[in-house]
């Protein structure tokens, strides 16, 4: 399996607390827990491509999924804390290669708190060293 999960979270880590220093970025949510803002980056899904297995089943890319979640309880910029944080990490995974598929606010139970999401796709491939680094090909599509 191609798992690149450790990469793009410290990515997205590195980048982003040092936009937003106050951001807690995880990769779950805990409400009883949180602090705020917090961005949540996690895998959802890792599918071979299977037209580019080799014959003995070999998997040679992986497309993968990807949502970035950011949450907010401020009572008056709630929505534009959220945009704006969610606009870097789109830089940032775009920067990645990663193509955002859905931009969305969904349904939220609890009101003290606003939410936004993105999902993101890449095409991964095996990864490879180059000049003592490994390198891991990505492709949108």
């Amino acid at each position: 399996m191609i798992d690149i999960e450790n990469l793009v979270f410290n990515t997205v880590y590195d980048q982003l607390s040092a936009l937003f220093p106050s951001a807690n970025i995880t990769t779950g949510y805990d409400e009883q827990k949180a602090t705020y803002p917090t961005v949540i980056v996690r895998e959802t899904n890792n599918v071979p491509v299977e037209r580019m297995n080799t014959d003995e089943s070999a998997e040679n890319y992986a497309r993968l999924t990807y949502e970035v979640e950011v949450v907010s309880n401020l009572e008056t910029t709630a929505r534009s804390e959220c945009k704006e944080i969610l606009n870097a990490a789109d830089t940032i995974m775009q920067n990645m290669k990663f193509r955002r598929i859905h931009k969305n606010r969904p349904v939220n139970t609890d009101r003290t708190v606003y939410r936004q999401y993105a999902r993101y796709e890449v095409i991964v491939g095996q990864p490879y060293e180059e000049n003592g680094n490994t390198v891991y090909p990505m492709y949108r599509r």
